[in-house]
């Protein structure tokens, strides 16, 4: 019965973030936004501790006024993903693809043409960018995770881009696809700022010991594609700027070491995505670091 009425609430939710104009689509989600702020003081202790972390090391404020208003746009942020999850997947591939531009395009093209994996974060809202390769002729493949409950993956899964030039794919199905995806010249995006199975390897983000995946640098180091970090912010209502940077490093031959020191490198880059918008890193939502050390606040 639970299950059944999760459905019917997301096809009702689903069917109201279609219908409503844009803008006022957008203003009943920061609405909601706000509301979560306010009646979740559990999650809002979490973004404050993972967003003062980020504060500290971009010599922004930690606390006081400055600090409370970045912890609430960060809600309002990310009731905007949720809102867009719902609205994109009615429009064409072509129309999501207009929604996004590209910095540097030009050089990026010739890149992406050629296969390459993309380690991108939870920052903004990443899923219109697959569109827009797709509507550029690049064929994506999305690896996802398998949240429960199961009702929601599926729902959520059901209104990806599959099919549109862009495959999502529950990520215990993956490995295949993203291999062949590699050999034939198309894009496989990880979202790698979150080690969400344990089996990440520590890493230092803005200056604290944290954990990410190595499988973004894993598979472009066993199938020698070249490794990107991207990031695509929110510059307005549905309106999107993806940025991209080839991550390199040294090579020893030794795939574990040489996985870390990539993801490393890439950690490096996402410093740089988060610090110029922390109130869209939806990432924050959830527990970051493992030192266990209190972030510094005044």
């Amino acid at each position: 019965m639970s299950g059944l009425l999760l459905g019917a609430g997301l096809r009702a939710a689903d069917w109201i973030a279609h219908l409503l104009p844009r803008r006022a689509a957008y203003a009943l989600a920061d609405l909601a936004g706000l509301s979560w702020y306010r009646l979740a003081p559990a999650r809002r202790a979490v973004v404050a501790a993972n967003l003062a972390r980020v504060s500290a090391a971009t010599g922004r404020p930690t606390s006081g006024p400055a600090f409370d208003r970045l912890v609430r746009r960060a809600f309002v942020e990310h009731a905007r993903y949720y809102l867009e999850v719902l609205r994109l997947p009615h429009d064409s591939t072509e129309q999501i693809g207009e929604m996004v531009t590209t910095e540097d395009w030009e050089r990026w093209q010739a890149v992406l043409q050629e296969g390459a994996v993309i380690a991108t974060l939870h920052l903004g809202n990443p899923e219109p960018y697959g569109s827009y390769l797709a509507a550029h002729g690049v064929h994506t493949v999305l690896p996802l995770e398998e949240i429960r409950p199961k009702a929601l993956f599926e729902f959520l899964l059901a209104r990806r881009a599959t099919g549109r030039g862009v495959d999502s794919i529950p990520v215990s199905k993956a490995r295949r696809p993203m291999i062949e995806a590699l050999r034939t010249g198309g894009v496989v995006a990880i979202a790698a700022d979150r080690d969400l199975n344990g089996s990440g390897v520590p890493m230092q983000l803005f200056g604290a010991e944290s954990r990410m995946p190595t499988g973004p640098a894993t598979l472009a180091l066993m199938t020698g594609r070249p490794l990107l970090a991207a990031a695509v912010r929110r510059v307005g209502q549905e309106r999107f700027v993806g940025r991209a940077w080839q991550v390199e490093a040294p090579v020893t031959g030794d795939r574990k070491a040489d996985a870390a020191a990539l993801t490393q490198a890439v950690a490096r880059r996402f410093e740089e995505a988060i610090g110029a918008n922390p109130e869209q890193w939806f990432g924050a939502f959830q527990p970051i670091w493992t030192d266990g050390a209190e972030p510094p606040h005044g």
